[in-house]
């Protein structure tokens, strides 16, 4: 039994030990410097670049660096136009349990590469994927148009902006009011039905405010344009309550899982039977 023991607790620590280090040889590859002057530092992935498109990366600054010496992450020295992410996988949005789904996500087929860039501001960091796709930033200008799929564009404006993994838009700052449906849109299909409008689980966010969107590009925390009825835990007093409520034009809401709202930068108005 002794000897079984002692044969586990050493494949244990062997294991432990290649793991420590990968972790270390991981970590190794990626390196840190500290610029003495403005220098044009190329991104991961490039094959063929201009020498305008090569990103200029500003004095007296730290830039984080892969094996080869490509930039993943440092600040500008002055603004510039970069690709942003585009995604690998479509799974996360495939495996959804309900259909339709608010949008797909999708990788560019067609024979000429459509540009998909955006100005990212100088002065402010870029975070790049492998690559060379921006994933994180601060952009500058506004009515910039990010592609969701090919029947959907966002249009965005100055602040900072971030993609998940998937392509999907994950933060940005809304250039225009926008209709999303937030998570768990289902559960108020017709809530938010008006004379001349139906659109089912949509609802409309406040242009020149932050949004947050899952994978699935359903809504997480946004600010409302105009009054809107949306899931909420039944109160205390009223445990018979259906759990909507009403919340009033620019109330920033932040919903869970679920969909339901479990922040709100003011008081809802009144609830809903």
């Amino acid at each position: 039994m002794k000897r079984i023991l002692l044969k586990v607790l050493t494949g244990v620590i062997f294991m432990a030990f290649l793991l420590f280090c990968h972790t270390a040889s991981v970590d190794a590859a990626r390196y840190t410097k500290t610029l003495n002057e403005n220098i044009r530092i190329s991104p991961p992935g490039v094959i063929v670049s201009t020498w305008s498109n090569i990103p200029k990366f500003k004095k007296g600054t730290v830039v984080i660096l892969n094996e080869y010496g490509e930039v993943l992450e440092g600040i500008l020295a002055e603004t510039i136009s970069l690709p942003y992410e585009t995604g690998t996988s479509q799974d996360s949005i495939r495996s959804a349990s309900y259909t339709p789904v608010p949008f797909y996500v999708y990788t560019n087929t067609v024979k000429e590469p459509t540009n998909r860039d955006l100005p990212f501001k100088g002065g402010t960091k870029v975070t790049f994927n492998d690559k060379g796709e921006v994933i994180k930033g601060i952009i500058s200008g506004s009515n910039k148009s990010i592609d969701l799929n090919q029947a959907n564009h966002i249009l965005v404006s100055d602040g900072e902006i971030s993609f998940h993994k998937n392509g999907m838009l994950a933060t940005c700052t809304l250039s225009s009011d926008s209709y999303l449906r937030p998570v768990g849109w289902l559960q108020i299909l017709t809530e938010n039905y008006t004379d001349n409008s139906a659109c089912p689980g949509f609802v409309e966010f406040k242009a020149g405010k932050a949004i947050v969107l899952n994978e699935k590009g359903e809504v997480v925390n946004g600010t409302l344009n105009k009054d809107t009825k949306l899931l909420t835990v039944p109160s205390v007093l009223r445990p018979d309550s259906s759990g909507i409520k009403v919340y009033e034009a620019g109330t920033t809401v932040e919903f869970d899982d679920k969909g339901i709202v479990v922040k709100a930068s003011k008081s809802s108005t009144s609830a809903v039977n």
